[in-house]
């Protein structure tokens, strides 16, 4: 069976639980009804609940050194990344709409707005079984540079259910933006790698004319 296939929508019940089984059918489903349903309150979501993540596992790390101002960082960091959620929701949006109608897809900026909102439900998933991991009394392991925290039940534990979820987000993410662009799963990743491509060439062609002009200084 192709990638991009998928199954009927109909009667499948809550897009919250369908798009896990039939991403294609629940976004189809979604768009061709109300393509803005909830697609700011996801898009904010995700970010939101990985910035209390974050900082709650630090203060809990470290509750002896935190500052009376802490709480008060915590909410304008949640804040922040709320928008900032937003905010590269349309930006992603705008450049996944042109990079598709390179591929000969047929979204419009409100329905790739609404495939990439709706394809986080896995990783807000991921971030709400952290919350609740940290909620329990579980602490998670800090990443400093140049040092890998010990490899205990906890790692264990996160990369068991974070790592098939963040992979099954992926396909979810593959899924929809090829049903609103009403091609193939396979052009979905063309259209994701268009983007990153033209920058890494762009990158590259700043680099080699910087070294040009460098040597014949």
């Amino acid at each position: 069976m192709a990638i991009g296939t998928g199954s009927p929508a109909a009667g499948l019940g809550n897009p919250v639980f369908t798009i896990w089984i039939a991403p294609r059918a629940t976004i189809r489903r979604i768009v061709d009804t109300d393509p803005t349903r909830h697609v700011l309150m996801l898009a904010a979501l995700g970010p939101a609940l990985n910035a209390l993540v974050t900082q709650w596992s630090k203060g809990a790390g470290n509750n002896a050194n935190l500052s009376a101002l802490w709480p008060v960082w915590v909410v304008v960091n949640v804040t922040v990344r709320a928008m900032l959620g937003v905010l590269l929701l349309y930006f992603n949006g705008a450049i996944l709409r042109w990079a598709g109608s390179l591929l000969s897809g047929t979204a419009t900026s409100v329905e790739v707005r609404a495939a990439l909102a709706w394809s986080q439900i896995p990783d807000i998933a991921i971030e709400l079984f952290l919350l609740a991991a940290l909620f329990m009394g579980m602490s998670m392991p800090q990443m400093t540079p140049g040092h890998l925290p010990p490899l205990d039940s906890t790692i264990i534990t996160v990369m068991a259910v974070g790592v098939p979820l963040s992979i099954w987000s992926f396909v979810i993410y593959l899924k929809c933006v090829a049903e609103v662009h009403r091609f193939s799963a396979w052009r979905a990743l063309g259209a994701t790698f268009i983007p990153v491509l033209i920058l890494v060439g762009g990158i590259a062609i700043c680099f080699a004319l910087f070294w040009a002009l460098a040597g014949h200084r």
